[in-house]
Protein backbone atom coordinates (compact mmCIF):
# COMPACT_ATOMS: atom_id res chain seq x y z
CA UNK A 1 0.00 0.00 0.00
CA UNK A 2 1.32 3.67 -0.74
CA UNK A 3 1.23 6.63 1.52
CA UNK A 4 3.22 8.94 -0.29
CA UNK A 5 -0.23 10.62 -1.36
CA UNK A 6 -1.40 11.44 2.72
CA UNK A 7 1.32 13.92 2.78
CA UNK A 8 -0.80 16.13 0.76
CA UNK A 9 -3.35 16.24 4.17
CA UNK A 10 -1.13 18.77 5.80
CA UNK A 11 -1.40 21.59 3.08
CA UNK A 12 -4.97 20.32 2.12
CA UNK A 13 -6.05 21.02 5.93
CA UNK A 14 -4.44 24.51 5.89
CA UNK A 15 -5.74 26.05 2.51
CA UNK A 16 -9.52 24.81 3.51
CA UNK A 17 -9.09 26.50 7.27
CA UNK A 18 -7.23 29.69 5.58
CA UNK A 19 -9.63 29.91 2.89
CA UNK A 20 -12.53 29.80 4.43
CA UNK A 21 -11.68 30.99 7.59
CA UNK A 22 -12.35 34.35 7.31
CA UNK A 23 -15.75 33.76 5.33
CA UNK A 24 -16.94 32.05 8.23
CA UNK A 25 -15.85 33.49 11.01
CA UNK A 26 -13.28 31.09 12.24
CA UNK A 27 -10.82 31.66 14.92
CA UNK A 28 -7.76 28.83 16.20
CA UNK A 29 -6.73 30.43 19.12
CA UNK A 30 -4.52 28.40 21.57
CA UNK A 31 -5.32 27.24 25.01
CA UNK A 32 -4.24 29.82 28.01
CA UNK A 33 -2.20 27.88 30.69
CA UNK A 34 -4.79 25.70 32.88
CA UNK A 35 -7.52 27.01 31.24
CA UNK A 36 -10.82 25.83 29.20
CA UNK A 37 -11.87 27.32 25.95
CA UNK A 38 -15.42 28.31 27.06
CA UNK A 39 -13.51 30.62 29.98
CA UNK A 40 -12.98 33.40 27.88
CA UNK A 41 -15.54 35.34 26.66
CA UNK A 42 -13.71 36.09 23.05
CA UNK A 43 -14.21 32.49 22.39
CA UNK A 44 -18.30 32.74 23.27
CA UNK A 45 -19.27 32.81 19.29
CA UNK A 46 -19.99 29.64 17.40
CA UNK A 47 -17.17 28.23 14.93
CA UNK A 48 -17.33 26.01 12.12
CA UNK A 49 -13.99 24.82 10.84
CA UNK A 50 -14.19 22.65 7.20
CA UNK A 51 -11.33 19.75 6.51
CA UNK A 52 -10.85 18.15 3.39
CA UNK A 53 -8.29 15.39 3.25
CA UNK A 54 -6.91 12.10 1.97
CA UNK A 55 -7.12 9.06 4.05
CA UNK A 56 -6.35 4.87 3.63
CA UNK A 57 -7.49 2.09 5.77
CA UNK A 58 -7.25 -1.34 5.27
CA UNK A 59 -11.29 -1.23 5.03
CA UNK A 60 -12.12 1.32 2.39
CA UNK A 61 -8.69 1.84 0.65
CA UNK A 62 -7.58 5.39 -0.33
CA UNK A 63 -10.37 7.71 0.45
CA UNK A 64 -11.25 10.82 0.40
CA UNK A 65 -13.00 12.67 3.06
CA UNK A 66 -14.99 16.53 3.25
CA UNK A 67 -16.32 17.41 6.53
CA UNK A 68 -16.08 20.07 9.64
CA UNK A 69 -16.07 20.41 13.40
CA UNK A 70 -18.99 22.90 14.82
CA UNK A 71 -18.81 24.43 18.13
CA UNK A 72 -21.31 25.68 19.78
CA UNK A 73 -22.60 27.11 23.01
CA UNK A 74 -26.35 26.05 24.25
CA UNK A 75 -26.49 29.00 26.03
CA UNK A 76 -23.91 31.32 24.49
CA UNK A 77 -23.53 33.70 27.24
CA UNK A 78 -23.27 31.54 30.27
CA UNK A 79 -19.49 31.15 30.56
CA UNK A 80 -19.47 28.25 32.90
CA UNK A 81 -20.92 25.86 30.25
CA UNK A 82 -18.37 24.38 27.99
CA UNK A 83 -18.08 24.36 24.40
CA UNK A 84 -20.29 21.44 22.68
CA UNK A 85 -19.20 20.24 19.54
CA UNK A 86 -20.39 18.38 16.51
CA UNK A 87 -17.70 16.72 14.54
CA UNK A 88 -18.96 15.52 10.96
CA UNK A 89 -17.46 13.57 7.67
CA UNK A 90 -18.37 12.15 4.57
CA UNK A 91 -15.95 10.29 2.85
CA UNK A 92 -15.77 8.10 -0.75
CA UNK A 93 -13.39 5.72 -1.58
CA UNK A 94 -11.86 3.96 -4.45
CA UNK A 95 -13.49 1.15 -3.61
CA UNK A 96 -16.80 2.11 -3.69
CA UNK A 97 -17.19 2.76 -0.16
CA UNK A 98 -19.53 5.52 1.19
CA UNK A 99 -19.07 7.00 4.91
CA UNK A 100 -20.97 9.25 6.70
CA UNK A 101 -20.39 9.99 9.85
CA UNK A 102 -21.46 12.74 12.85
CA UNK A 103 -20.63 12.52 16.72
CA UNK A 104 -22.44 15.13 18.41
CA UNK A 105 -20.97 15.91 22.09
CA UNK A 106 -24.06 18.85 23.67
CA UNK A 107 -23.91 20.47 27.02
CA UNK A 108 -26.77 22.16 28.48
CA UNK A 109 -27.73 24.10 31.34
CA UNK A 110 -23.97 24.69 32.91
CA UNK A 111 -23.65 21.05 32.41
CA UNK A 112 -26.16 19.81 34.53
CA UNK A 113 -27.04 17.98 31.16
CA UNK A 114 -25.27 16.24 28.60
CA UNK A 115 -25.87 14.38 25.47
CA UNK A 116 -23.73 12.42 23.00
CA UNK A 117 -23.97 9.90 20.05
CA UNK A 118 -23.00 8.26 17.19
CA UNK A 119 -24.49 8.67 13.58
CA UNK A 120 -23.06 6.09 11.00
CA UNK A 121 -23.97 5.05 7.15
CA UNK A 122 -21.81 3.10 5.78
CA UNK A 123 -22.45 1.40 1.93
CA UNK A 124 -19.41 -0.52 1.05
CA UNK A 125 -17.21 -3.61 0.02
CA UNK A 126 -16.94 -5.66 3.26
CA UNK A 127 -14.91 -8.44 4.55
CA UNK A 128 -16.31 -11.18 7.09
CA UNK A 129 -13.90 -13.69 8.82
CA UNK A 130 -16.43 -16.01 10.55
CA UNK A 131 -16.63 -15.71 14.69
CA UNK A 132 -14.14 -16.42 16.75
CA UNK A 133 -9.96 -15.77 17.10
CA UNK A 134 -9.55 -19.10 15.00
CA UNK A 135 -11.65 -18.03 12.27
CA UNK A 136 -10.46 -14.34 12.21
CA UNK A 137 -7.01 -14.84 12.00
CA UNK A 138 -6.79 -18.19 9.71
CA UNK A 139 -9.70 -17.57 7.10
CA UNK A 140 -7.66 -15.48 4.40
CA UNK A 141 -9.68 -11.95 2.87
CA UNK A 142 -10.65 -12.67 -0.69
CA UNK A 143 -13.73 -12.58 -3.02
CA UNK A 144 -14.52 -16.30 -2.33
CA UNK A 145 -14.05 -16.60 1.18
CA UNK A 146 -14.80 -13.13 3.00
CA UNK A 147 -16.11 -10.31 0.69
CA UNK A 148 -19.48 -9.23 0.72
CA UNK A 149 -21.52 -6.32 0.26
CA UNK A 150 -22.78 -4.54 3.37
CA UNK A 151 -25.11 -1.52 4.15
CA UNK A 152 -25.22 -0.45 7.65
CA UNK A 153 -26.73 2.38 9.42
CA UNK A 154 -26.63 3.48 13.36
CA UNK A 155 -27.85 5.77 15.54
CA UNK A 156 -26.42 5.32 19.19
CA UNK A 157 -27.30 8.14 21.69
CA UNK A 158 -26.77 8.81 25.67
CA UNK A 159 -28.86 11.49 27.53
CA UNK A 160 -27.06 12.11 31.21
CA UNK A 161 -27.96 14.20 33.99
CA UNK A 162 -25.59 15.35 36.70
CA UNK A 163 -26.19 13.88 40.16
CA UNK A 164 -23.47 14.48 41.80
CA UNK A 165 -20.50 16.85 41.44
CA UNK A 166 -18.44 14.31 38.63
CA UNK A 167 -21.38 11.62 38.64
CA UNK A 168 -23.87 11.38 35.78
CA UNK A 169 -26.54 9.06 35.47
CA UNK A 170 -28.79 8.63 32.40
CA UNK A 171 -30.66 6.47 29.65
CA UNK A 172 -28.86 4.80 26.35
CA UNK A 173 -30.68 4.18 22.64
CA UNK A 174 -29.11 2.10 19.92
CA UNK A 175 -31.01 1.59 16.55
CA UNK A 176 -29.25 0.14 13.66
CA UNK A 177 -29.74 -2.14 11.17
CA UNK A 178 -27.08 -4.22 8.61
CA UNK A 179 -28.06 -5.63 5.43
CA UNK A 180 -25.76 -8.03 3.91
CA UNK A 181 -25.87 -8.84 -0.72
CA UNK A 182 -23.54 -10.81 -2.78
CA UNK A 183 -22.30 -13.31 -0.28
CA UNK A 184 -19.36 -15.76 -0.68
CA UNK A 185 -19.61 -19.21 -0.55
CA UNK A 186 -18.06 -19.17 2.87
CA UNK A 187 -20.59 -16.94 4.08
CA UNK A 188 -23.96 -18.90 2.95
CA UNK A 189 -22.69 -21.85 4.96
CA UNK A 190 -21.65 -20.16 8.19
CA UNK A 191 -23.46 -21.30 11.12
CA UNK A 192 -24.02 -17.55 12.54
CA UNK A 193 -25.19 -15.79 9.40
CA UNK A 194 -27.81 -18.83 8.85
CA UNK A 195 -29.09 -18.02 12.34
CA UNK A 196 -29.42 -14.42 12.15
CA UNK A 197 -30.07 -14.01 8.49
CA UNK A 198 -28.67 -11.13 6.08
CA UNK A 199 -30.64 -8.32 7.02
CA UNK A 200 -30.42 -7.72 10.59
CA UNK A 201 -32.36 -4.92 12.54
CA UNK A 202 -31.84 -4.03 16.37
CA UNK A 203 -33.24 -1.49 18.66
CA UNK A 204 -31.83 -0.92 22.05
CA UNK A 205 -32.60 0.73 25.41
CA UNK A 206 -30.24 0.91 28.48
CA UNK A 207 -28.36 2.96 31.34
CA UNK A 208 -25.81 5.26 31.73
CA UNK A 209 -23.47 6.00 34.38
CA UNK A 210 -20.58 8.03 34.61
CA UNK A 211 -17.64 9.52 36.55
CA UNK A 212 -16.28 12.18 34.76
CA UNK A 213 -13.60 14.62 36.59
CA UNK A 214 -11.88 15.06 32.76
CA UNK A 215 -10.87 19.16 32.36
CA UNK A 216 -12.21 18.54 28.72
CA UNK A 217 -14.09 15.89 27.75
CA UNK A 218 -13.08 15.96 23.60
CA UNK A 219 -9.18 16.47 24.33
CA UNK A 220 -8.73 16.21 28.32
CA UNK A 221 -5.25 16.87 29.94
CA UNK A 222 -6.21 15.60 33.57
CA UNK A 223 -8.54 13.72 34.99
CA UNK A 224 -10.19 10.32 35.10
CA UNK A 225 -13.32 9.08 33.19
CA UNK A 226 -15.46 5.53 33.81
CA UNK A 227 -18.15 4.36 32.66
CA UNK A 228 -20.71 1.75 32.96
CA UNK A 229 -23.40 1.13 29.89
CA UNK A 230 -26.03 -1.84 29.55
CA UNK A 231 -28.41 -1.74 26.52
CA UNK A 232 -30.54 -4.50 25.94
CA UNK A 233 -32.51 -5.59 22.80
CA UNK A 234 -35.12 -7.65 22.19
CA UNK A 235 -38.58 -8.26 21.00
CA UNK A 236 -40.39 -5.39 23.29
CA UNK A 237 -39.10 -2.69 20.92
CA UNK A 238 -40.22 -4.86 17.71
CA UNK A 239 -37.20 -6.74 17.13
CA UNK A 240 -36.89 -10.49 16.97
CA UNK A 241 -32.98 -10.68 18.27
CA UNK A 242 -33.06 -10.97 22.19
CA UNK A 243 -29.76 -9.44 23.45
CA UNK A 244 -27.99 -7.55 25.67
CA UNK A 245 -24.46 -5.56 25.99
CA UNK A 246 -22.58 -4.19 28.43
CA UNK A 247 -19.81 -1.90 28.29
CA UNK A 248 -16.95 -0.85 30.97
CA UNK A 249 -14.57 2.28 29.77
CA UNK A 250 -11.91 3.65 32.01
CA UNK A 251 -9.79 6.71 30.72
CA UNK A 252 -7.19 8.76 33.17
CA UNK A 253 -5.35 11.58 31.86
CA UNK A 254 -1.88 13.21 33.64
CA UNK A 255 -0.17 16.41 32.82
CA UNK A 256 3.51 15.46 32.47
CA UNK A 257 5.37 19.05 33.99
CA UNK A 258 3.49 21.45 31.51
CA UNK A 259 0.12 22.09 29.94
CA UNK A 260 -0.15 20.33 26.33
CA UNK A 261 2.14 16.76 27.43
CA UNK A 262 -0.16 14.17 28.38
CA UNK A 263 -0.13 10.53 29.23
CA UNK A 264 -3.07 8.99 28.38
CA UNK A 265 -4.49 5.39 28.58
CA UNK A 266 -7.60 3.46 28.24
CA UNK A 267 -8.94 -0.10 29.07
CA UNK A 268 -12.05 -0.76 27.96
CA UNK A 269 -14.40 -3.94 27.52
CA UNK A 270 -17.45 -4.73 25.53
CA UNK A 271 -19.67 -8.08 26.67
CA UNK A 272 -22.60 -9.57 24.95
CA UNK A 273 -25.13 -12.00 26.27
CA UNK A 274 -27.83 -14.28 25.47
CA UNK A 275 -27.83 -14.52 21.25
CA UNK A 276 -25.81 -11.83 19.85
CA UNK A 277 -26.32 -11.20 16.20
CA UNK A 278 -23.39 -11.59 14.22
CA UNK A 279 -23.13 -8.15 12.49
CA UNK A 280 -23.59 -6.62 16.31
CA UNK A 281 -20.72 -9.07 18.00
CA UNK A 282 -17.98 -7.09 19.69
CA UNK A 283 -15.33 -6.15 16.86
CA UNK A 284 -11.88 -5.23 17.85
CA UNK A 285 -9.22 -2.77 15.00
CA UNK A 286 -11.91 -0.12 14.95
CA UNK A 287 -10.42 3.89 13.99
CA UNK A 288 -11.72 4.55 17.83
CA UNK A 289 -9.34 1.48 19.31
CA UNK A 290 -6.71 -0.25 17.92
CA UNK A 291 -6.26 1.60 14.64
CA UNK A 292 -4.64 -0.15 11.42
CA UNK A 293 -6.50 -3.80 11.56
CA UNK A 294 -9.03 -4.35 8.90
CA UNK A 295 -12.61 -2.93 10.90
CA UNK A 296 -14.67 -6.37 11.53
CA UNK A 297 -11.57 -8.83 10.75
CA UNK A 298 -11.38 -9.45 14.48
CA UNK A 299 -15.16 -10.53 16.20
CA UNK A 300 -16.78 -12.36 19.06
CA UNK A 301 -19.15 -12.07 21.91
CA UNK A 302 -16.76 -9.93 24.14
CA UNK A 303 -13.75 -7.84 23.83
CA UNK A 304 -11.29 -5.93 25.68
CA UNK A 305 -8.34 -3.54 24.72
CA UNK A 306 -5.75 -1.45 26.49
CA UNK A 307 -3.82 1.40 25.53
CA UNK A 308 -1.11 3.94 26.49
CA UNK A 309 -0.86 7.17 24.24
CA UNK A 310 1.54 10.00 24.59
CA UNK A 311 0.28 13.73 23.52
CA UNK A 312 2.50 16.07 23.02
CA UNK A 313 1.85 19.98 21.90
CA UNK A 314 4.50 21.81 20.83
CA UNK A 315 5.76 25.33 22.49
CA UNK A 316 6.37 28.12 20.54
CA UNK A 317 9.20 30.35 20.72
CA UNK A 318 6.79 33.85 21.33
CA UNK A 319 3.16 33.88 22.99
CA UNK A 320 0.41 34.29 20.91
CA UNK A 321 -1.88 36.81 21.54
CA UNK A 322 -3.40 35.16 24.48
CA UNK A 323 0.02 34.87 25.74
CA UNK A 324 -0.32 31.23 25.27
CA UNK A 325 3.04 29.26 24.90
CA UNK A 326 1.50 26.66 23.30
CA UNK A 327 1.74 25.65 19.55
CA UNK A 328 -0.96 24.59 17.36
CA UNK A 329 1.20 21.48 16.62
CA UNK A 330 1.93 18.48 18.36
CA UNK A 331 1.97 14.68 17.55
CA UNK A 332 1.02 11.42 19.37
CA UNK A 333 2.35 7.94 19.97
CA UNK A 334 0.52 5.04 21.17
CA UNK A 335 1.24 1.03 21.95
CA UNK A 336 -1.98 -1.15 22.74
CA UNK A 337 -3.15 -5.00 22.67
CA UNK A 338 -6.72 -6.34 22.77
CA UNK A 339 -8.44 -9.71 21.95
CA UNK A 340 -11.75 -11.32 21.08
CA UNK A 341 -13.10 -13.80 22.86
CA UNK A 342 -16.51 -15.83 23.54
CA UNK A 343 -16.20 -15.20 27.38
CA UNK A 344 -14.03 -13.49 29.82
CA UNK A 345 -12.41 -16.52 30.93
CA UNK A 346 -10.46 -17.40 27.33
CA UNK A 347 -9.17 -14.27 26.14
CA UNK A 348 -5.72 -16.17 24.75
CA UNK A 349 -4.66 -14.39 22.11
CA UNK A 350 -3.53 -11.18 22.33
CA UNK A 351 -3.23 -8.55 18.75
CA UNK A 352 -0.24 -5.86 18.79
CA UNK A 353 -0.79 -2.83 18.04
CA UNK A 354 1.49 0.72 18.35
CA UNK A 355 1.44 3.83 16.10
CA UNK A 356 2.00 7.63 15.47
CA UNK A 357 0.28 11.11 14.57
CA UNK A 358 0.15 13.94 13.62
CA UNK A 359 -2.07 17.15 15.36
CA UNK A 360 -3.69 20.55 13.85
CA UNK A 361 -5.05 22.58 16.67
CA UNK A 362 -7.99 24.54 14.75
CA UNK A 363 -10.64 24.69 17.28
CA UNK A 364 -9.12 25.60 21.19
CA UNK A 365 -8.09 22.34 22.06
CA UNK A 366 -10.21 20.81 19.36
CA UNK A 367 -7.71 19.19 16.80
CA UNK A 368 -7.92 17.53 13.42
CA UNK A 369 -5.85 14.10 13.82
CA UNK A 370 -3.80 12.42 11.36
CA UNK A 371 -2.78 8.99 12.86
CA UNK A 372 -0.73 5.66 11.60
CA UNK A 373 -1.46 2.78 12.48
CA UNK A 374 0.22 -0.71 12.91
CA UNK A 375 -1.20 -4.26 13.81
CA UNK A 376 -0.06 -7.41 13.16
CA UNK A 377 0.45 -7.96 9.20
CA UNK A 378 -1.83 -4.37 9.14
CA UNK A 379 -1.41 -1.19 8.60
CA UNK A 380 -3.67 2.01 8.03
CA UNK A 381 -4.04 5.69 7.79
CA UNK A 382 -7.03 7.58 9.87
CA UNK A 383 -8.06 11.58 9.57
CA UNK A 384 -10.59 12.74 11.63
CA UNK A 385 -11.52 15.41 14.47
CA UNK A 386 -10.59 15.13 18.25
CA UNK A 387 -8.59 12.30 20.29
CA UNK A 388 -9.45 8.68 19.64
CA UNK A 389 -10.81 8.86 23.69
Amino acid sequence: MKYSHIACIFLLIVVCQHTFGQILNIGSADEEKDTLPDQNSKRFKARFTPFLAPAVSPETDFMLLAGGLFSFKVEPLDPLLTQSSVPFSLGYSTNKSLLINFRPYIYFTRDKYRAYGDIWVKRMPDNYFGVGYEDNSTIPKGSETSAYKRNWWQLNFRLNRRVAKHFFAGLAADFNKTSASNLNSVMTGDEQIMLDGREVQNRGLGFNIEYDSRDLAVNAYKGLFLNLNGTYYGEYLGTPYNYGIYILDYRQYVKIKRQGRTLAWQVKGRFGFHEVPWPELSQLGTPFDLRGYLWGRYRDREMIFGIVEYRHMFKRKTPDEDGSMISRHGFVTWVGTGSVAPDISTFDHWLPNAGVGYRLEVQPRMNVRLDFGVGKKATGVYVSFNEVF
